[in-house]
């Protein structure tokens, strides 16, 4: 059985989940020693290809690039197309005012950091919470404003 395994991983054909699995399997049953289990992970390991056990991942990623592309050439055309009526319709003597920028919230509620860069609460971002107005004196700030320790050099309470 070493043997075959052996020749599997020298062929880089596999997949190094799958060939780890059997290989403990393999070892659990007895049918291989612990040395030889330990030298064939590390010579899987070693000779892994990433696109054998990457693949199902690397045709995501590229249908999600062409869709990207797609998505891109469409918001290119209706965007030339939004031009066109724009000129057509003030070339007719009606202005067309230009659309209002997004309202932001001064200071939006302060919500945790869920683990998923980036963080949002960098140094003078403001938030509120718990009644009160807050500053964060810090970049990277994960720590919850007004908190039980948390001090004034890492959120800062904004008076009104």
């Amino acid at each position: 059985m070493y043997e075959i395994f052996k020749n599997v991983i020298n062929s880089k054909e596999y997949s190094l989940g799958d060939i780890l699995k059997k290989i403990d399997t393999k070892w659990v049953q007895s049918e291989i020693t612990d040395e030889q289990r330990d030298e064939l992970i590390t010579l899987a390991q070693a000779n892994a290809d990433p696109s054998h056990s990457n693949a199902p991942l690397q045709k995501q990623i590229e249908e999600l690039s062409k869709k990207h592309i797609a998505l891109e050439e469409t918001v290119t055309a209706l965007s030339a197309t939004v031009q066109k009526i724009k000129e057509t319709v003030e070339s007719g003597g009606t202005v067309v005012p230009e659309p209002e920028p997004p309202v932001t919230e001064e200071c939006p509620a302060w919500e945790p950091y869920n683990g998923i860069p980036p963080v949002k609460w960098q140094t003078g971002s403001k938030c509120t919470h718990n009644g009160k107005k807050w500053e964060s004196m810090v970049d990277n700030n994960v720590w919850e404003s007004g908190a039980f320790g948390v001090g004034a050099e890492i959120w800062k309470e904004i008076m009104q």
